[in-house]
C-alpha cells in the first residue's frame, strides 16, 4: 500500500486500539437503538458478505436476516444493499451471502459483489470452517488465516471502503462452540495487522448473540437476526464517526434498489 494511503486512514494508535479491540457495539436483544443519520451526505453502499447468516436462512429458503433491523436501524440514511445474491421479501433484499460455504468458498464468490464498488463491507465468515466434523482440508486452526486472506482479498479490490469484520455468533454445540471461542479470540490480531497497515478495517464483536437467540443452534431467530442488525448498525456508527466512510466509486447498478 502506498504511504500516501497509510497516512490517509492510520488513526492516532490509541483512537485506532479503540477501534479494532473494542469495535464491541453489541446491544442488548431488547433495545431499539436511535436511528440516526450515518455518514449525512454520503451514500452507504453495502455488501454483506459471508455465508447462510449472511444470506438469512432460519430453516426456510431465505429470509431477510440481519439486513432487516440494520435498514431499519439506517432508514433516515442514503443507503443500499449489493450483491448476487437476493433472499428475503423486502424490496432490497441483494446480498453476497452463500449458505454452506466455508472462508475459502467465500473468498470464491466474492469478486461479482465485490465489483459493484461497495463502500462499506460486512464480513461474517468462519461458521460453517468451524462447525465442519471432520474439517477437511480446511483445519479448524488455520481458519483465521484463511480469514486474512478473505481481508485482503476485499481490501486489494476495494482500497478506499470500509470492511468491518465479525467476531462470529455462538453456537449451541458445545464442541462448535469452542473452536469459534478459539477463532474469535484471534480475530482482532487478524484486524490489527491490517489496520496497523492503514486499511480502513475493523473488528465488530457479535458474541452477545446468546444460543437463545439461534433457531437451529447455528442460525439466529428473528430476535437473533434483529439483534445482528443492531450490533452492525452500531459498528456503522462508530466507523463513520471516525470518517472512514466516503462515497463510493461509479454509479449504482442499474438495477439497484435505492432505500432512501
Amino acid at each position: 500500500m502506498s504511504s500516501r494511503f497509510c497516512s490517509r486512514f492510520v488513526l492516532p494508535v490509541g483512537v485506532l486500539l479503540a477501534f479494532y479491540l473494542t469495535l464491541a457495539t453489541s446491544l442488548p436483544h431488547s433495545a431499539t437503538p436511535k436511528r440516526t443519520i450515518v455518514a449525512p451526505g454520503t451514500e452507504l453502499r453495502i455488501l454483506p458478505l459471508g455465508d447462510s447468516i449472511t444470506y438469512g436462512w432460519n430453516g426456510t429458503n431465505g429470509t431477510d436476516g440481519y439486513r432487516l433491523g440494520l435498514s431499519e436501524d439506517i432508514a433516515g440514511s442514503n443507503w443500499l444493499f449489493v450483491g448476487t445474491q437476493r433472499s428475503g421479501i423486502m424490496n432490497d433484499n441483494y446480498n453476497q451471502g452463500y449458505p454452506g460455504y466455508t472462508i475459502s468458498g467465500i473468498a470464491g464468490i466474492a469478486g461479482p459483489g465485490l465489483d459493484m464498488k461497495p463502500n462499506v463491507v460486512l464480513l461474517h465468515a468462519g461458521t460453517n470452517d468451524l462447525d465442519r466434523v471432520p474439517p477437511s482440508n480446511e483445519p479448524y486452526a488455520d481458519a483465521p488465516t484463511r480469514l486474512g486472506t478473505l481481508i485482503d482479498q476485499v481490501l486489494k479490490a476495494l482500497p478506499e471502503s470500509v470492511v468491518l469484520v465479525a467476531q462470529i455468533i455462538n453456537a449451541k454445540d458445545a464442541a462448535t462452540e469452542a473452536r469459534i471461542k478459539t477463532y474469535n479470540a484471534q480475530v482482532p490480531a487478524v484486524v490489527k495487522q491490517r489496520a496497523d497497515d492503514g486499511w480502513k478495517v475493523a473488528v465488530v464483536d457479535f458474541s452477545s448473540v446468546t444460543k437463545d437467540e439461534l433457531i437451529d443452534g447455528l442460525h439466529p431467530t428473528p430476535v437473533g437476526y434483529k439483534h445482528m442488525g443492531d450490533i452492525w448498525f452500531g459498528g456503522l456508527q462508530a466507523v463513520a464517526k471516525a470518517g472512514w466512510i466516503t462515497p463510493p466509486i461509479g454509479p449504482d447498478p442499474s438495477w439497484a434498489v435505492k432505500a432512501a
